[in-house]
């Protein structure tokens, strides 16, 4: 197992952010790197994202959302072929630290055998990736 953690302070409330993470619809006006979700937030919903990660990598996977507690944690898990191949389950936390702050944290865990094939490069584009989506959703969120 592989895990990538980014996290960032936002000066917002939980519910504020939990707001604009859970509003599918419009992350193409605000995200960089996830442009497109299809689906609702829902737990056992399949999506339908379009990723464009910060070294030009695109693709689009279809995960399941597997666990959602309003204001504080949203979890996706999608798989190429088998979960024993690869499989990588998306993370984001909302973390209170006062009335009108929290820290978000964007996080992949990956399993599967693939990992041992996969390269460093894509692990500094995944981080790279994270922070900059950390960075667009600060913003909106702050502006």
């Amino acid at each position: 197992m592989k895990e990538l953690t980014t996290e960032i302070q936002i000066n917002s409330s939980p519910e504020k952010l939990w707001n604009v993470l859970t509003d599918f619809k419009n992350y193409y006006q605000w995200n960089p790197i996830l442009e497109k979700i299809n689906g609702e937030p829902l737990i056992g919903n399949q999506l339908e994202i379009n990723l464009r990660t910060v070294g030009g990598k695109n693709r689009v996977y279809h995960p399941k959302i597997i666990k959602i507690i309003p204001n504080q944690e949203l979890r996706w898990k999608g798989k190429f072929f088998f979960s024993q191949i690869f499989s990588g389950e998306r993370v984001f936390l909302i973390e209170t630290i006062s009335d009108n702050k929290v820290n978000f944290v964007n996080k992949e865990i990956f399993g599967g055998i693939g990992l041992r094939f996969a390269p460093g490069k894509m692990e500094d584009d995944i981080v790279a990736s994270f922070n900059k989506m950390n960075e667009a959703l600060k913003k909106t969120i702050e502006q």
